[in-house]
């Protein structure tokens, strides 16, 4: 009711409380009803939001599955620290291919490659002494054919040592050369380190490292830069690096060597003075982690279901106990499918006929559809073939492929939870429609109660006005 109401004044009834009751008889239980819909439909968008976020992080997990290495990788470890881990700092580090095997190598690291040095012979005043009076450039250079590395300085007149060692270190395209000032007490020298390595591998020795660095004056011709370059000596040559793999040698013009054993690279960055033992072999931590964290985010969905769908306890003619969204047609569908998968029996692609389910890699199903792991039987799995497990999981018709188009077809945008999320949106539009319709019915039924109880108080009215003057005459 709005505004300043005073129905029954004519009369003496009470009419604003029969009014009231009136309109409460109709209003109460459609508001009701259109707030007990309301509730509904927010808990089935909560709902099927949290659904989708875990749906959508089992897809993450299913894209990490599949491909084997990396769902069950391959770890290295040297002298018995895995070296992926953080606290390792071993004396080369390995990174595990695709197609590397499992195997036992015994690596000595005999040398490492280096660059080569650059200093002038002769010292000068100071840092502050000008090296050219007239404008020029210099080219650094190192390496050979297509492995040339070079780039080039610009000389302005007047630079002085402190000015070109700048240049040089910033120049953009420098390739790892770096500039420095040594000050040996009685004078200043001027020295280049470049990070180019690799050995002489040239026929003709007289020719020198072509990986050592070359400095030429590249402009027009400057004779204060050409006294600067004919100032400086190659103070330390380039050199490869060299290791032994099971007493067999091998080199290489950087600390890299790739597919010395098949599949694996290694850094090396330490002299070992021995060997040390390098083993190739499946990571059975980072498998089962794998492998958990596949089942956790199987689970997540299954929970987040049974949260808003799975009555705590069914008790026969009660259903206080069951939640909003019990009995919904599209959840239990998803956890009916799911459940399906998880006893499905997945086909070895090498060995037609043969069939694996989650429970032989030590996957199990619980009363309340969740999925455990016995730890010890997947170890079994992945001590005896990696590469096997690996086809279980992400081969043809493995369990990515059981489970990724379902998850798909839920998760993705305009897939089966975004639909009914979108429906769920047009339904709460409609009952905002809804409610604002209630209340305009309401306000033209109190129009309408109101005007006919007006006319009945003043009717009232004028009728107690009459009895009054008949009885005021009679008395």
């Amino acid at each position: 009711m709005t505004g300043i109401t005073a129905a029954g004044i004519g009369s003496g009834l009470d009419l604003e409380a029969l009014i009231e009751v009136s309109i409460d008889a109709i209003k109460v239980p459609q508001e009701a009803r259109l707030q007990e819909r309301r509730e509904s439909l927010d808990v089935t968008l909560s709902a099927v939001g949290s659904i989708k976020s875990a749906m959508s992080s089992f897809l993450g997990i299913l894209d990490k599955a599949k491909e084997p290495t990396t769902f069950f990788p391959r770890s290295a470890f040297v002298g018995g620290s895995n070296v992926s881990g953080e606290s390792y700092s071993g004396p080369f580090g390995v990174t595990v291919g695709d197609d590397a095997t499992n195997g036992s190598y015994d690596v000595e690291v005999l040398s490492l490659a280096s660059g080569s040095r650059v200093a002038t012979q002769t010292e000068y005043a100071s840092s502050s002494t000008v090296i050219a009076n007239t404008e020029g450039e210099l080219t650094f250079a190192a390496g050979s054919g297509t492995d040339e590395e070079t780039f080039t300085v610009q000389v302005t007149a007047g630079m002085t040592l402190s000015q070109l060692r700048e240049a040089v270190n910033e120049a953009g395209e420098n390739f790892g050369v770096s500039a420095n000032l040594i000050n040996t007490g009685t004078g200043t020298q001027l020295v280049f380190d470049s990070s180019k390595s690799g050995a002489d591998d040239d026929a003709d020795p007289a020719n020198g490292n072509p990986n050592d660095l070359r400095i030429i004056s590249s402009g027009t011709a400057n004779g204060d830069l050409d006294a600067l370059i004919g100032n400086t000596q190659v103070t330390k040559s380039a050199s490869e690096a060299r290791i032994s793999v099971n007493g067999i040698e091998a080199t290489s013009n950087t600390n890299t060597f790739s597919d010395v054993i098949s599949g694996v690279t290694l850094d090396v960055n330490t002299l070992t003075g021995s060997s040390t033992t390098l083993e190739i072999k499946p990571d059975d931590d980072a498998a089962v982690e794998s492998v958990r964290s596949f089942i956790d985010a199987y689970n997540k969905i299954i929970s987040e279901i049974d949260k808003y769908s799975k009555p705590d306890k069914v008790l026969e003619g009660e259903d206080s106990s069951r939640k909003e969204l019990s009995g919904d047609a599209m959840f239990r569908s998803m956890k009916y499918s799911l459940g399906k998968m998880s006893t499905t029996g997945f086909e070895d692609p090498s060995q037609p006929g043969r069939v694996t389910t989650l429970y032989a890699l030590g996957i199990e199903m619980d009363d309340s559809g969740q999925l455990t792991l016995d730890e010890g039987q997947l170890k079994e799995w992945v001590d005896g073939d990696l590469d096997k497990l690996g086809e279980i999981f992400a081969g043809e018709n493995g369990i990515v492929d059981t489970f990724y188009d379902f998850t798909k077809s839920y998760e993705q945008t305009g897939g089966v939870l975004a639909s009914r999320e979108d429906t769920t949106r047009s339904q709460l539009k409609d009952l905002d429609y809804a409610d604002l319709a209630l209340k305009e019915r309401m306000a033209e039924y109190e129009s309408t109660l109101r005007a006919k109880y007006t006319a009945f108080d003043q009717t009232m009215g004028a009728l107690n006005s009459q009895m009054s003057y008949i009885m005021g005459q009679l008395g």
